[in-house]
Parts: structure tokens; sequence; C-alpha cells
């Protein structure tokens, strides 16, 4: 899977020059979305057969600050998948000297069009075998980077 790379932009950096702690929140939302369309299960196709993913949690731990027009490489690896769920895990570095900018995660849940919870592997049986081969394998001694 190719990781997503971002390029800073101008209004995402604040006063003093540095990207706005919010704007990583986005950054994991959108390799997200690359991940999942390059699975070729994307937001457009899982909406078009009913299903939604919310976030129910999120959370970023903050290393070194971003600035505008840095490109920032944003690693997403799925850590986690039970078939109502998901836990999503990101990793961005700074393209060129790889600098570790920011760690996080993001935990989903899937609903019905309704907004009820579904079983992604009783309801659409198909999907939950791509993301349950998708599931990154735990990493023998992880580490805070």
């Amino acid at each position: 899977m190719e990781d997503y790379i971002h390029r800073v932009q101008y209004y995402e950096t604040d006063q003093m020059g540095v990207v706005h702690h919010s704007n990583h929140i986005r950054w994991m939302e959108e390799a997200r979305i690359a991940f999942l369309d390059a699975l070729g299960i994307g937001f457009v196709t899982l909406e078009a057969r009913g299903i939604y993913s919310p976030v129910v949690g999120v959370e970023c731990r903050y290393r070194r600050p971003a600035h505008f027009d840095e490109r920032i490489l944003v690693h997403v690896e799925l850590r986690e998948y039970k078939g109502m769920h998901l836990r999503v895990e990101y990793r961005m570095t700074r393209l060129g000297d790889g600098e570790l900018i920011a760690t996080g995660s993001s935990i989903h849940c899937f609903t019905n069009t309704a907004g009820r919870p579904i079983a992604l592997s009783k309801t659409h049986p198909d999907i939950d075998a791509v993301l349950a081969a998708a599931v990154a394998a735990p990493d023998p001694a992880p580490s805070e980077g």
C-alpha cells in the first residue's frame, strides 16, 4: 500500500508559521480515504452500498512542528478489525529528513443508513474479507518513535 503525501497549505498554519494541531486529524482522514480507495472499498463504494463508517474515537500525539509547503508522508495501517469496528494507526513524517511529526489513531464503527450498527461479516462478507486481509501484523516490539 502506498503512503499518502500531503503538501502543507498556508491556511493550515498559525501566526507562528506552524501547522495548527487540528489539521493533523484532517490529514489522517485524507490518508484513510486514500487507503480505503486503494483497497477498492472507498467511501463512495461503501456509501453506495448503504454503509457508513463514523469516527467513534481519535487521538493524535504531536512530536515536531510542520510548516508551510512541507510534504508530510502519512503512513496508514489497519491495526484491528472485528467486523463491527476498526482501528487505524497513522505515522506522519516529513519527507526529505524523515523526521517524525505526529502519530495517531482513529476508531470507526459501521452503520447502515438508519445509523444502526452493523456487522460487515454478516451484511457484506465481501467487504469484511477485504478489511480482514488488510489488518497489519502486530509489531514485534512497538515503540513510541
